[in-house]
Order: C-alpha cells, then structure tokens, then sequence
C-alpha cells in the first residue's frame, strides 16, 4: 500500500485519539483547577486563624499539597502541547502554566518555612517604648496622634526592633527567591513577578518618575506648611504622620468612631446598591502585624475581613479598603477558580481602593459622618496631603525592594535610608526601620501594586463622575459592579481599563487630582493662579 493510499487510514487512526487528547487535557485542568480551589480555601482559612493569633498553625501541609497538584510535570508538558482553538482555554492553560512557576518559587519548603518564621515574629512582637510593650497599631497610632514629639520619636525609632528580629531572614528569603526564580525562569523574582502582576518594568518605574516629578513642587510646599505648624526647624520623620492629625483632630475622634465602622460601610455600601447583610462577607476587628486584609475563602461565596485596631479616619479607610477588596471577591462572575483568582493585583487593589477613596468626598462626609461641610473640606484637603506623602513613600518602599532584589548582599539600611531621603525629603537617621513593611517578608513584589491601584482608582473615579456626577448612586454602583467588581483575569488589566473607562492605565487622572485647586484653597488663595502652571505631560 502506497503512503499516499494509507493516509486516510492513519488519518483515521490518529484524528480521534487527537480529539480524545484534547478534552482529556482540558478535563485534567479543570479537575485540577478544582483541586486548587478547595485547597486555596483551606489555605485562607488557615492564615485568617494565623492572623487572629492562632500560633499552633502552620499552613505549610497545605502549600506543600498546592505545589504537588500544580507542579505535575506530565500534566505541564501535556498542557504546554495542547493547542486550545477558543480564547477562554488558551487564558485558563496560560495562567496555569504561570501558577505553576509561581508556586515552584514561592511554594518551596526551605522558603515557606522562612516565610513563616519571620510572618510569626511580626505577630507576636510588641514594641519597646519606654516601659511600654506596644502592638503594632499602638505604636502606629502613638506616631500619628501623640503630641509628645520626644515620645513619637522614641515611637518611630522602636520600628528598628523588628529589623533586628527579621531583617536576616528576610535578607535569606530574597536571595532564595532570586535563586530559585533563576532555576525556574530567565531572570531575577522580582522581573518575573512584575510580569505575573501585569505591569512591565519599564512602565511602571515611567509612572514613579512621572508622579514624583509631577508632586515634587507641591510636597516641598507641603514640607514648609508643616515644618510652621509644627514650630520646628526641621521636619523629622516621626513628624509627618502626627501633622495630617492635627489638621483634624478637633473632630476627627469624635466624628470617626471606630465602634460604628462596620455600621457606617454597610450605609456607605447601601448608596451604591450593595447590601453587605446578604453578601457573603464577615467582618472582625483584632490586634494585628499588618494594615488589614480581606481572606478570599472561596470567591463568590465566603470571605473575611479583618480590620485593625487603628483610630479615627485612618481605621475607616483601611476597612473600607478591605470592604472594597471583599466586594470584587463576592462579585467576581468568571467560569473558573484561575479566572476567579489569577486577576491583575494592581486592578484588584484599585477597586478596594475605589471605595476607601469615598471617604474623602465631601458629599459622603456631611450625609454619613455628619461633618460640617468646612469640616468635609479640611478632611478632604487633608488626605490629599497625606495621599501624595503616602504614594511618595510607597514608590521609596518598591524602590527600595527592586534594589534588595538586584543586589541583596547590599546594606540594606543604607539603600533604604538614601530612597527614602531623597523622596520624603527628611533625614531618615541611619535608622534601620525598613523591616517594619511587612510587604518585605510574606507578600513580596506587591508594593507597586498600591501605586498603580491608586492610578487604577482615581481613572475609575473620574469616569463615575463623568457619568454619575459627584453624588454616587445604585446606577454607579450597579456600572461598578457591571464593568469592575465582576471582573477577573478573563482581561488584562488595559483591556479591563479600557472596556470599563476608554483607556489604558494612565497616571493622568491621579496627576490631575493632586494639581486641582480646591474650594478651601482658592479661599485661602484667591490671587494665586493655577497650579502646576506650566507643567510637561
């Protein structure tokens, strides 16, 4: 039989055992998918408890049963040779494969148990100050509230204690991480992590440059304005938090009562449209090593907040930053656990960042906390202030991680003290303060996501705007939930962005925001002309 004459009859022998191939592989993703989703749940639960001070637990077993259904490497190979026709599978297969080299790093035995030591001991330390033994949100709250400046130095400089417990071990998880991201892929952890997380290396440190330059003029100003308030020679570090304070201490205490917080976010909520009471979600406050968080337990179905024991504004909005995370973890409407799961995390923390940024509108703090409107106008003058501290800071923080990462064997001290320095504009003291991010240790690579989250939320904001006007009802909230909060990794962040607002990820709306003269301005400033007059963009 000529070849020519057997080809139909290998054709087929081969085509169906082609079609079998293919379902088969698809068959064995979803399984596994489902597998991770079950797992990622026992997972979340178990750091939920960690969190909540359960120091018998550990949720090494369950990382270490995610690397072995991931990390198959017959199922890899087979999924790397499957050729998927339709878009949906092809992302699925896509994000996998990317989960994959995720969890062979992050999910190494000799790397999580570091991770572990060093997520313990930023539990259960408590801070020297004096004669006091104080949590982490006390010591925060000392720095931003007393008015004892020798006290809130003593205060900031006790940071320096968890730098003496872990700034080794955090040093060992980084170089670990860099040599097992050269095993695994073509490069450092932290150029492979910026990619996982949707923002490329060149861009993101555009937009730094972009925002830094762009709120040089005005923070320096900002300096002057507190180095008078304050009557000192010279702003200090432990100075800056405790300045935004007293811009509204008069009423700040009274006004934002931590008691009523869970209350006042179900009513914020309620105005767009989401009853909280009838969303899977659950709420409880604790004394703990980070800001807050939102445990995705199983999306659309479970999740957890925990706030912090913090006072005043700043308890508000990081429990409305979680609030919003909790609402895109109910909402997410996708058909599997890595579309569900695998989201750009820049874009996730804009949307929980979209609600925490409603507590600055003035229209929301006259109706819901009661404010006077001067009083709205002070709270919303002042967080711009702290707003273009925070990201300034924020943008030294990453900076300072991609140095650590591109060179570990570094003093880290001093590279952390010259960026902070050089952006803050304060004498940072030789103070090895830089282990108190706890971003550092257990949630690497994730810092810049803050920065490009608040473009993501103020690009958001202005487009509600545009359509809504300033007041936000159930129609935003119901856009909100239509074009964002439902969103999961189906889209890149641009094609999420620009479905929902037009365009790509810009920093322009967050540019726009900081040089906006405001009404408590121009009274205070009526001759004065435009801000940022002149400005390059």
């Amino acid at each position: 039989m000529s070849l020519w004459r057997a080809l139909p009859w290998l054709l087929a022998l081969l085509c169906p055992m082609a079609a079998q191939t293919r379902p088969t592989v698809a068959a064995q993703l979803d399984a596994k998918e489902k597998q991770l989703e079950d797992l990622y749940a026992d997972y979340w639960r178990t750091e939920y408890k960690i969190a909540l001070g359960d120091e018998g637990l550990s949720s090494r077993p369950i990382q270490d049963q995610i690397r072995a259904v991931v990390c198959d490497d017959r199922f890899l190979h087979d999924l790397t040779a499957t050729h998927f026709h339709d878009p949906l599978p092809r992302r699925r297969r896509d994000l996998f494969l990317e989960e994959a080299t995720y969890t062979r790093i992050t999910n190494d035995p000799k790397l999580t148990a570091i991770v572990e030591e060093i997520t313990r001991e930023e539990n259960a330390i408590r801070y020297q100050v004096g004669d006091k033994q104080l949590t982490r949100a006390e010591l925060s709250n000392l720095v931003a509230h007393s008015p004892d400046r020798d006290l809130r130095q003593q205060a900031w400089k006790a940071r320096a204690q968890i730098t003496a417990a872990n700034g080794e071990r955090i040093r060992q998880a980084i170089q670990l991480r860099n040599q097992l991201a050269l095993r695994y892929t073509d490069g450092l952890f932290s150029t492979f992590m910026l990619h996982r997380k949707g923002v490329e290396t060149e861009k993101l440190f555009e937009w730094f440059e972009e925002i830094r330059s762009q709120t040089e003029t005005d923070y320096r100003a900002m300096l002057d304005q507190a180095r008078n308030a304050l009557h000192v020679d010279k702003v200090e570090p432990w100075d800056l938090e405790f300045y935004f304070s007293t811009l509204t201490n008069d009423f700040e205490q009274k006004a934002f009562v931590p008691a009523d917080g869970w209350t006042k976010t179900k009513q914020l909520a309620a105005s767009l449209g989401y009853d909280l009471d009838k969303l899977p979600v659950e709420m409880r406050v604790a004394d703990l090593s980070f800001a807050g968080a939102a445990y995705p337990i199983t999306y659309g179905k479970e999740v957890k907040i925990l706030a912090n024991r913090y006072t005043g504004i700043f308890f508000y909005d990081r429990l409305l930053h979680a609030t919003g995370h909790a609402l895109h973890y109910s909402m997410i409407d996708e058909p599997s656990f890595l579309l569900r799961a695998n989201f750009a995390e820049p874009f996730d923390e804009g949307l929980a960042q979209v609600l925490a940024l409603m507590l600055y509108r003035p229209e929301v703090d006259t109706t819901l906390f009661g404010l006077t409107p001067g009083q709205a106008r002070v709270v919303a003058e002042t967080y711009k202030l702290k707003a273009m501290f925070q990201l300034r800071e924020t943008m030294a923080d990453s900076l300072f991680e991609f140095e650590a990462y591109a060179d570990p064997d570094q003093d880290l001290t001093e590279i952390y003290d010259r960026i902070h320095s050089q952006y803050l504009g304060v004498d940072m003291h030789g103070a090895a303060v830089w282990a108190y991010n706890p971003f550092y240790g257990s949630d690497p690579i994730y810092l810049q996501s803050y920065v490009v989250a608040e473009m993501v939320a103020r690009q958001i904001g202005h487009n509600l705007d545009q359509k809504f006007g300033t007041r936000w009802n159930k129609n935003a909230g119901a856009f909100l939930r239509s074009q964002f909060y439902s969103r999961g990794a189906e889209q890149t962040l641009d094609g999420i962005m620009r479905s929902g607002t037009g365009e790509p990820v810009t920093a322009r709306s967050l540019v726009d925001y900081f040089h906006a003269t405001s009404p408590m301005e121009a009274e205070a400033s009526p001759a004065r002309g435009p801000r940022g007059e002149g400005r390059q963009r």
